[in-house]
Parts: C-alpha cells; structure tokens; sequence
C-alpha cells in the first residue's frame, strides 16, 4: 500500500520469510516520511522441536538523508541487543548493551526499502551497532513472483564486508517500472538460504 497525499508519504512493505524453502515468519516495514519502523518474528523447528527464535523490532528516523535517531530491540536465540543512538556534528554514536560505537555524522542503515540503498558504500546493522563496507553488482533483470503476481525486477548483488571478512551474501530485486523492493535472498553458513516473499 503507498499513500500520496499533501507531501506525506507512506508505505507498507510486508513480506512472508522463508528457511530454505519453509516458512519460519514475517519481517514488516511501515515506511512514513523519514521514519521507519519494522518488526520481524522467525521461528525454526526441527522435527516439531523449536531451534531458534529471532525477534526484532527497530525504528529509524532519517534527516537529508542521514540517521539522527535509531532504536531497536532484538533477540537472536540466546543473545539479546538493546540499541540507542546519538546524533551530533561530529558523530552517530550508538550504544549497544555495554558497547559504544562512533559512526560517520551522516549515517544510513541496511535500507533495503528504498533502492537509493544500492548506491551506498557503508551501512549501520540496526541489530548489533556494527558498520559494513557494501559492494554492489547490478545484475541482469529478472521476472519475480510475489504472493500473488509476477513481475519484471531489477537485481542487484550485495556482499558486506565488516574486519577484512565478507559478513553478507544477499540478493535484492526491485520492481523495474515503479523501484519499489519486491524479494530478497540471503545466503547464510551451511548453504542455508533465507528468502523474502513479497505479500502483495
């Protein structure tokens, strides 16, 4: 759903999450002007039995581009993040649990959301604090299938470099006529593939 009115915009972007095939849960992203919030919930089973939990809530707000505030709350199995930030001249300062970390005053997340994303060189992990050099190949297009249509999309190939080692495999596809971002696919340890259906 995408809102046009009196300068104010909004979309919802919500997607079924997929482990190698299976579902597992849902990631949301409320898109409203320069902030955004979203939340995810997975769960993985083995043979009935639960084997991981992910929760994540976080909200972003952004201004000419560049992060002035940032909050999240995640649980990723056993570990847990609680994540705020500041905004100064010089610095985002963001505190994770017992960790500070300073980054670049003009800062931006993972912004899978807006394909101005696959221009950045660096990105903030809302989860842990930690901040990635990105690396960008434009693939050739591709059709997509989402929940209920079938779309041609432009596809780009993300790799995340965090300490000299590649952190990040991801695949994202975005809708050739309006941008708008359609399915992701991460590629994970163990040739495990973790993939974002579009519900549209």
């Amino acid at each position: 759903m995408m809102l046009l009115c009196c300068s104010i915009y909004a979309e919802q972007i919500n997607f079924q999450v997929q482990l190698n095939d299976k579902d597992i849960g849902f990631h949301e992203f409320n898109v409203q002007n320069d902030t955004i919030s979203n939340k995810a919930q997975f769960d993985v089973k083995l043979w009935f039995i639960p084997a991981y939990k992910y929760r994540h809530t976080a909200t972003e707000v952004y201004k000419d581009n560049c992060l002035i505030q940032l909050e999240s709350e995640t649980q990723d199995g056993a570990d847990f993040f609680e994540l705020s930030s500041l905004a100064d001249s010089a610095f985002f300062k963001i505190k994770v649990n017992d960790k500070d970390y300073n980054h670049p005053a003009c800062s931006q997340t993972f912004r899978y959301w807006d394909i101005q994303f696959t221009e950045q060189n660096l990105a903030i992990n809302p989860q842990d604090g930690e901040i990635f050099k990105l690396t960008f190949i434009k693939d050739e297009d591709e059709e997509v299938k989402t929940k209920t249509n079938t779309f041609l999309a432009n596809k780009y190939t993300l790799r995340a470099i965090n300490d000299q080692d590649e952190k990040f495999h991801i695949e994202l596809w975005y809708e050739q006529k309006s941008k708008k971002w359609i399915k992701l696919k991460s590629y994970l340890k163990d040739d495990n593939v973790i993939t974002y259906i579009l519900n549209d």
